[in-house]
């Protein structure tokens, strides 16, 4: 009869460790490219694309992220054929509670918007916001308040 090892016993946990763990080695995709600071009320001269924001495609396999202010806006558009669920996930307050957004149906077409106006029960960590989807397709867009 063989013997196991401690040795080999810690590496097979280990193992299964890892991979039970596949949501947490996961990497959020970060939109902070897409964080447009609206001009106005008195731009001054406006260039040709001054006004132009590009939205982001919400990656529906590891969820999104990006550093929050305070002052942001999200906006999401379904373009798609079909209602594509959204989560908004939110963090224990200072009195341990907690709200996520869960499930929004957004349908065809449709837009939604929320506003980050403090990131009291949003924080992640580092101001890290955190965005989720049920499908592709859908478009987003954060507009940071000045």
């Amino acid at each position: 009869m063989k013997r196991i090892s401690l040795l080999s016993i810690a590496l097979i946990v280990g193992v299964c460790a890892v991979l039970s763990a596949g949501e947490a080695l996961a990497v959020r995709t970060s939109v902070t490219s897409s964080v447009v600071a609206p001009k106005g009320p008195y731009p001054g001269t406006v260039a040709a694309n001054d006004l132009d924001v590009v939205p982001f495609t919400l990656d529906n396999t590891n969820g999104n992220v990006w550093v929050g202010t305070g002052r942001d806006l999200l906006v999401i558009q379904n373009p798609t054929a079909g209602a594509i669920t959204v989560t908004l996930t939110s963090s224990a307050d200072d009195k341990n509670r907690k709200a996520d957004i869960t499930t929004y149906s957004l349908g065809v077409g449709e837009f939604m918007s929320f506003w980050y106006g403090n990131l009291v029960g949003w924080d992640q960590g580092g101001g890290q916001v955190y965005l989720d989807c049920s499908a592709t397709g859908l478009k987003g867009l954060i507009f940071r308040i000045p």
